[in-house]
């Protein structure tokens, strides 16, 4: 299962964390200059940095404990969750712990990982990495109405392709072959060369 989640899907989700670490300071320090520098504000500026600070690396270590042995760590990551709720870096935490659940084929538990990072964010971007592997995870459950819905929650346009593709996959397991073969189709109108030639396969399958 180590392939699951889908590349792409994967690095935009490592690129959501990777920008967060690396503009979460600069936009810290862009509020404390618009609102001046007093005493307050730059005890404010200490403390916000310092705790977002403490939080990311917390954040690496737990999770490279968790990497090295889940069962046993599983309690770090979930106090880890417990304690930074209005963190993103608690998201991450339950993504990655959705990940590693559906990689050893236990989707139920990743579902229910996936619906509290879901509920957790407000970020646009996390939402729709969120909601892509829900529907991967409910197609797996052989939940496929819950998936279709899912996937039509997805508004980011850069994700087209893959909702076209996924949809057309789940529409095959539901048996609909009409409706899987009209999502292949406007699948092909966007897909690059190496894209065309497995969703051509997916078609002469029908």
């Amino acid at each position: 299962m180590s392939d699951y989640f889908n590349k792409t899907e994967e690095q935009e989700f490592n690129d959501v964390k990777n920008w967060f670490k690396a503009n979460g300071t600069p936009i810290l320090l862009a509020i404390i200059a618009v609102c001046g520098a007093t005493f307050g504000w730059n005890f404010w500026q200490k403390s916000q940095l310092e705790n977002a600070q403490k939080t990311s690396a917390t954040y690496q270590q737990v999770m490279e404990s968790y990497s090295q042995d889940p069962s046993k760590n599983a309690p770090l990551v979930e106090k880890f969750v417990s304690e930074n709720k209005d963190s993103s870096y608690a998201v991450f935490a339950q993504l990655d712990q959705a990940k590693q659940a559906a990689e050893k084929g236990d989707f139920a538990k990743a579902k229910t990982l996936l619906q509290q990072g879901l509920q957790a964010t407000s970020d646009a971007t996390l939402q729709t990495v969120i909601r892509f592997r829900l529907a991967l995870v409910d197609f797996q459950l052989n939940q496929f109405d819950d998936a279709l819905a899912t996937l039509g929650q997805i508004q980011d346009e850069a994700w087209t392709l893959r909702k076209q593709i996924l949809t057309g996959d789940i529409l095959v397991a539901k048996g609909d072959k009409a409706a899987a073969k009209s999502a292949y189709q406007q699948a092909l109108t966007t897909a690059p060369a190496q894209e065309k030639s497995l969703i051509e396969v997916r078609l002469n399958n029908l």
